[in-house]
């Protein structure tokens, strides 16, 4: 008798103790926030499963071929639902245009990063800052500086240069017969496109500081996925106590901002034996050091 008595005190309280997870779990996870607005003119939304939503249609490749297979399926303007987390996919040019032109500081307003303290994901980046008079003044800087047209006219002889070298590289290789791994070289030609643009020099390939680079940004490309779980479930992980992700997205922060600071003090002292330069971080330390702006 206190066998079965026993027995069925511990079935019960099995029992309560998941009644209580499972609603810990939908007031964390399923519950609309207090901010949810009512009665919202949502556009089309594709057919969704109970409590993930559209989590499913996600996960199948990556996340931006995801997208555009949901896209040409259902439509250039749809709202998807992630648990409570509401989405709105645009890919048309013309929709996006006047949802600019309407909301722009609606769509401009990203929120709070998931990792506050990350130099990538922080809120002192371009893409990540919140929008107000410093991210205005980047954008504005990025786009009439770096970006503009006069330094895209300028950059030609370093694409040209760069592009030379890699048919030098590879006809020097055919005539002497070796392999030759053109994934792997043009992928150092854009790198050193890039590097030569962004901030006037090239990664060696000798030291191994070429490879270090593409392997941080290799890492850097893993977590994109997981930065996208993080801000989905951050309100709900913020309860909880838990930052998702967030050791490993330092750690690759912590590295990059190494690598960035050599190369920066490089850079400074290279400057001053030179005229002002018109790669991106030339631009950078010339606004950062004018008073005015």
């Amino acid at each position: 008798m206190a066998a079965m008595i026993s027995g069925d005190f511990l079935d019960c309280s099995t029992f309560i103790l998941l009644c209580f997870f499972s609603l810990l779990c939908y007031s964390i996870f399923c519950m609309k926030t207090k901010d949810s607005r009512v009665g919202c003119d949502f556009p089309p939304s594709p057919p969704s499963l109970p409590v993930i939503g559209h989590l499913h249609l996600l996960l199948s490749t990556l996340v931006h071929k995801s997208l555009q297979k949901i896209s040409s399926n259902y439509g250039p303007f749809l709202h998807l639902r992630i648990f409570n987390t509401p989405i709105i996919l645009v890919s048309s040019a013309s929709v996006a245009y006047e949802i600019f032109r309407a909301h722009d500081v609606n769509v401009s307003s990203r929120g709070v990063p998931a990792i506050d303290e990350s130099l990538l994901f922080g809120s002192s980046g371009v893409i990540t800052a919140p929008c107000g008079d410093y991210w205005k003044f980047m954008k504005k800087l990025m786009v009439t500086k770096p970006l503009g047209p006069q330094a895209q006219e300028q950059s030609r002889g370093i694409r040209a240069d760069e592009i030379n070298l890699f048919y030098r590289k590879l006809l020097d290789k055919a005539r002497k017969k070796e392999s030759f791994e053109v994934g792997k070289e043009a992928m150092n030609l854009v790198n050193n496109i890039m590097c030569m643009m962004s901030m006037g020099r090239r990664f060696s390939e000798e030291d191994g500081e070429s490879e270090r680079l593409k392997g941080l940004v290799t890492e850097w490309s893993g977590l994109i996925k997981r930065m996208f779980l993080a801000v989905l479930f951050r309100r709900q992980l913020k309860k909880l106590g838990i930052s998702l992700f967030k050791n490993e997205i330092m750690r690759v922060s912590n590295r990059f901002d190494e690598m960035l600071e050599r190369v920066l003090v490089e850079h400074k002292e290279e400057r001053l034996d030179k005229d002002q330069g018109t790669d991106m971080m030339d631009v950078l330390l010339a606004a950062y050091e004018d008073k005015n702006a």
